[in-house]
């Protein structure tokens, strides 16, 4: 089961939301074609406010993009890959149900 959500509150549930197999396909086939960096050049996100959105597989792999990097976590293991126009970030987030996210993350992200 695919999931995507959005790092956004401190002390509430951030958004979460189902990804389609076709969309959740399409986001790993873009992983695939980000340029690796070291997995320590991975800037720490801040306290509060918007701090980047998520996906995982349900097979315990989850991708988190932000700040231009997208860092994926399997088995206690990180790869990290440079997003400079943060095409993957936008895409998971363009993957929100109307009304999951707020209007102003919207706009000023995707």
């Amino acid at each position: 089961m695919w999931r995507a959500g959005a790092q956004l509150f401190s002390g509430r549930p951030d958004p979460e939301w189902s990804l389609t197999p076709v969309r959740a396909r399409a986001l790993v086939a873009a992983w695939d074609t980000l340029h690796a960096i070291p997995s320590d050049a991975v800037p720490v996100a801040p306290v509060l406010g918007y701090r980047g959105c998520r996906m995982s597989d349900g097979a315990g792999r989850t991708w988190r993009a932000g700040q231009g990097l997208v860092l994926l976590q399997h088995e206690g293991v990180s790869s990290a890959r440079a997003d400079p126009d943060r095409r993957f970030e936008r895409a998971i987030l363009a993957s929100a149900p109307p009304g999951v996210l707020p209007a102003d993350l919207r706009r000023g992200i995707i």
